[in-house]
């Protein structure tokens, strides 16, 4: 055997890529918490009480929409801009469900109470 692999080699500089600004680790966790609440319940629905529980998280989404969709959509285009599918996926994610948020709010029948104003 060849001793190629024993033989000093020049280091390689660090390739890293762009730095995540925090901004940024702050609306995708606050995506993933969402994606955590909301999955879940999703799948219970079918028991009453989750119902209410999903009903009562719809309002929540509902009340901080504007804030949840404007920072996902900045969010959208920086990461799909630096080809960061995960990020751009959750995005869309957080997006769908605030609309799904305000669908089960009009089909139960509640009104919209956006930071505190209700319409």
């Amino acid at each position: 055997m060849s001793g190629t692999f024993w033989e000093p080699q020049a280091e390689l500089p660090e390739q890293r890529g762009p730095r995540k600004p925090v901004w940024a680790w702050a609306v995708t966790l606050l995506d993933l918490l969402i994606v955590a609440a909301v999955a879940p319940v999703v799948i219970l629905v079918v028991v009453p009480f989750f119902v209410v529980f999903y009903v009562y998280l719809a309002q929540v989404l509902i009340w901080i929409s504007p804030v949840l969709l404007a920072a996902n959509a900045v969010l959208f285009v920086w990461a799909f801009r630096r080809k960061y599918a995960g990020m751009t996926a959750l995005s869309i994610l957080s997006v769908l469900f605030v609309l799904l948020a305000a669908v089960v709010l009009v089909l139960w029948g509640t009104p919209f109470t956006v930071f505190g104003l209700t319409f």
